[in-house]
């Protein structure tokens, strides 16, 4: 489903407040060397919290599609490469993600393809690439002008 963000707090290297993430109930403590950004986005009569977390000298690489709900946020994928055990995956649980709320939602979630598969390709990224890259993956677009 496309969504359309409406709201980027472009990157920021201070700690992520609750409304930012979704998921915390409180402000998150960013270690030295992370940055972040968090897009609102909406689809429909959904909303969406686009969170990207990067710490590029330990090549480490987090994106989040999270859903807002009435009773809080839940993450529903999350889009990750480490330079650790290189390979682009997604974590995600068909059966619970977007349903189960706040910091649990965060763990225990499948990866996709399996550690042990062969799909281990090395990337370079830079913030922005892999911020673009995320954001293509989760279908979240910029509005479009009257123009277009």
């Amino acid at each position: 489903m496309q969504k359309t963000i409406f709201s980027d707090t472009g990157w920021r290297v201070d700690d992520i407040p609750p409304r930012f993430s979704g998921v915390y109930e409180k402000t998150r403590p960013n270690r030295n060397g992370w940055k972040w950004r968090s897009v609102l986005a909406q689809a429909a009569d959904q909303e969406y919290i686009f969170l990207t977390q990067v710490h590029e000298q330990r090549d480490n690489w987090s994106a989040w599609l999270i859903l807002k709900n009435e009773g809080g946020a839940s993450i529903v994928d999350r889009f990750e490469y480490h330079g650790s055990h290189p390979g682009l995956h997604i974590h995600a649980h068909c059966e619970r993600g977007g349903i189960e709320e706040g910091p649990s939602s965060i763990n225990d979630l499948v990866r996709f393809p399996k550690a042990s598969s062969r799909h281990r390709r090395l990337q370079t990224y830079r913030p922005a690439s892999f911020w673009e890259q995320a954001r293509s993956h989760f279908r979240i677009d910029y509005p479009r002008g009257a123009l277009l």
